[in-house]
């Protein structure tokens, strides 16, 4: 007489299976074990502040390798400008916002008007050389080395930071542009009185040379004209700038969070904030 023996469901997965889906645990096994042995492992040594520093360290690491990535992806366009030489991206137009537009293109014209004006203003230096003026040499010795100096240092220094000040509303290179655009004012003013020796070939320069040489005198008499033009359309066109950033809603503090924003992104920035994160978690713990 046989026993019965009941079968098994036919839906129960067998012993061996069951083992291993349960991750074979054993009497010591847990779920998270083999996690919590792993990291006690990697960080066997260090204190709980180190540990902390180091978290904190990476994770600042990490967001300031993604904030350059995009802004490296954004901020690359290919050079074209000037057209015969491009060394710099410029298209108004495409660049530059609507509502700001008509601000850079005017202060872009300002600049060209002190380029003509730097020209004009060596010729009259040299017609000053050529006739024997008072001091002709040195007037155009120096008229030579600010037109040399001036028309790069003019398109980047005030231009260009108008130019960014509009397109990303960046109140930091707007106080750029007012400060070194006044500076560029102060210079084209002192060149319109005409100080014999000085480079600027204005009212006293020409005066003289309207007794000396006619034609020198004439020639003079346009660089005075642009340099006094220069000085009017200037100031006008800080007013418009001023009227701008106004409405923009920008601020001195802003420039000022810009500023320190600025310097963290540089080497010394990160090692000073870093030293000072280190010095922030070991008061705490």
């Amino acid at each position: 007489m046989h026993r019965y023996t009941p079968d098994p469901p036919a839906h129960a997965p067998p012993p061996s299976q069951i083992a291993s889906t349960s991750g074979g645990w054993g009497a010591n096994d847990r779920p998270g074990a083999y996690g919590s042995s792993y990291t006690s492992g990697s960080d066997s040594g260090k204190t709980p502040r180190e540990l902390e520093v180091e978290r904190r360290e990476a994770a600042v690491r990490m967001r300031e390798e993604a904030l350059q990535r995009r802004e490296a992806d954004l901020a690359y366009l290919k050079p074209n400008w000037p057209k015969f030489r491009p060394m710099v991206y410029h298209d108004i137009d495409k660049d530059i916002p609507e509502s700001g537009r008509w601000l850079v293109k005017r202060v872009y014209g300002s600049w060209w008007l002190a380029l003509i004006t730097y020209i004009v203003n060596c010729v009259a230096g040299f017609s000053c050389l050529v006739t024997k003026a008072e001091q002709g040499g040195s007037q155009f010795g120096v008229a030579l080395i600010v037109m040399a100096v001036g028309i790069p240092v003019s398109f980047v220094f005030w231009y260009r930071p108008l130019y960014q000040g509009v397109k990303l509303d960046r109140s930091l290179s707007f106080f750029f542009y007012f400060f070194n655009f006044a500076c560029h004012l102060a210079i084209m003013a002192l060149f319109a009185v005409g100080v014999p020796g000085w480079g600027g070939s204005g009212v006293i320069i020409t005066i003289a040379q309207l007794g000396n040489n006619v034609g020198s005198g004439v020639i003079c008499a346009i660089a005075t004209g642009l340099l006094i033009f220069q000085c009017v359309y200037g100031l006008w066109q800080i007013k418009a700038a001023t009227a701008y950033y106004r409405s923009k809603g920008l601020s001195v503090d802003q420039a000022r969070n810009e500023a320190i924003t600025g310097v963290a992104k540089t080497q010394v920035g990160r090692d000073l904030a870093a030293e000072a994160l280190k010095s922030q978690v070991a008061g705490r713990v």
